[in-house]
């Protein structure tokens, strides 16, 4: 994950509180939402629906981003809401400080609307995302002069705000466009020569999908 300059420390405490809160926030809003809707008549085309996306995560500094294939998928409860998720491979990693395939899960609400042809629609999804090799500590034996790195997996919890814009050329097929904000709460590498743990940082993403659906 990018560790560049667009990030902002949190001291630990606040941290955790604050992670707490977002995540009980985000399960809660699709909780209401999805108990909301079970009176709603189905008035769309069909209530699932399943398709494969590609998808592009911007790197803050990294003039670049991992980008990759995806499959998606969501259960609509009538034409304003839908529980929404994805599943991306990326066979990139965000900067040199971390290795390995990324692969980023997601599962929340989609709120909105649908025309005839269109529909337009706000996210809500949290998850999580992660890579196979990322630099977690770093050590300098000033007595031996001997510097080491640790790279291990890394799992970070994620939560995705945007929009989304489908359009619908047939009764069943739709072609979607999503652009938001995916935030990550980064769990930085620990320096241990001075020891120096930073702790986490939350970083901002700007992230864009393009995909394919059939709705049944």
């Amino acid at each position: 994950m990018s560790h560049g300059s667009g990030y902002w420390l949190s001291p630990y405490a606040a941290r955790k509180q604050s992670l707490k809160r977002v995540f009980h926030l985000a399960g809660l809003f699709v909780l209401i939402l999805g108990l909301a809707s079970l009176g709603r008549a189905q008035d769309s085309p069909g209530r699932f629906e399943t398709g494969a996306s590609f998808t592009a995560i911007k790197s803050n500094g990294a003039g670049g981003g991992p980008f990759g294939p995806g499959i998606e998928g969501g259960i609509n409860f009538g034409r304003h809401i839908a529980l929404d998720g994805a599943f991306n491979w990326l066979p990139e990693r965000f900067v040199l400080v971390t290795g390995g395939h990324v692969v980023q899960a997601l599962i929340g609400a989609k709120v909105g609307t649908r025309f005839q042809h269109f529909g337009f629609f706000a996210k809500v999804r949290p998850g999580f995302i992660t890579t196979g090799s990322a630099l977690r500590s770093s050590n300098f034996d000033p007595t031996q002069f001997i510097f080491t790195q640790r790279f291990a997996r890394l799992t970070e919890r994620a939560l995705d705000l945007g929009g989304i814009i489908e359009y619908y050329p047939t009764k069943h097929w739709s072609l979607r466009y999503d652009a938001g904000d995916t935030m990550l709460f980064e769990e930085l590498p620990t320096f241990n020569s001075p020891v120096r743990d930073f702790g986490t940082y939350r970083s901002n993403h700007f992230q864009f999908s393009t995909g394919v659906h059939y709705r049944f």
